[in-house]
């Protein structure tokens, strides 16, 4: 689930986004090869976020999970087009990953290399070009939470717990979610491409 699609070298290449978080506990790359150039994948990329074009993923699964989640134009669903409104993005603009009601939980961008790299905290997005007009998308995970100080040694068992918890349910549920993104976002890209 960690390396889906990656290779072994770009599971350990540096990528944009490395530097934001030094020290990780955890460090996954996903892969997949879009027959489309990376301009025409970085437009659907760049709208990605809850109140925004969604996430191309399992729409149904996301509202659920998040109860106040919104697609921003079609409301019930991911993008299926590109909206102008939403290419414009810059270096700590907010994205939500996100709601619960009124709460919004996300990330500033971090990064933002137009056509190569968007980075959300620490999830880095990479476009790079193959030929034949190709690209290749690689998705790095970075997570330093757990190595944070503990404020004292009673906190040491929960957040053992906490991360048993992540391990066996948040990972098998993000990677669901984010292969079905990745797969969205080749569908997408080599669509427009293609028209």
């Amino acid at each position: 689930m960690r390396t889906w699609g990656s290779t072994p070298d770009e599971q350990v290449m540096t990528l944009p986004g490395d530097e934001v978080l030094a020290a990780v506990m955890t460090h996954c790359t996903k892969g997949l090869t879009i027959d489309a150039p990376p301009e025409a994948v970085w437009p659907w990329l760049v709208q990605i976020g809850d109140r925004r074009a969604g996430f191309y993923s399992h729409d149904w699964i996301e509202r659920f999970v998040f109860p106040g989640m919104v697609h921003y134009v079609e409301r019930t669903h991911s993008a299926t087009r590109i909206h102008p409104e939403l290419q414009e993005l810059q270096v700590g603009d907010h994205i939500n990953t996100g709601s619960v009601g009124t709460f919004a939980i996300g990330n500033p961008v971090t990064v933002l290399e137009p056509n190569r790299a968007l980075v959300i905290g620490t999830w880095a997005f990479i476009l790079r070009p193959l030929p034949g007009q190709r690209t290749r998308l690689l998705v790095r995970e970075r997570d330093g939470g757990y190595l944070q100080p503990m404020v004292s040694p009673q906190w040491a068992l929960p957040r053992a717990l906490l991360a048993v918890v992540d391990y066996l349910v948040g990972d098998p549920l993000h990677f669901v979610m984010e292969r079905k993104m990745m797969l969205g976002l080749k569908q997408r890209s080599e669509t427009s491409s293609a028209a």
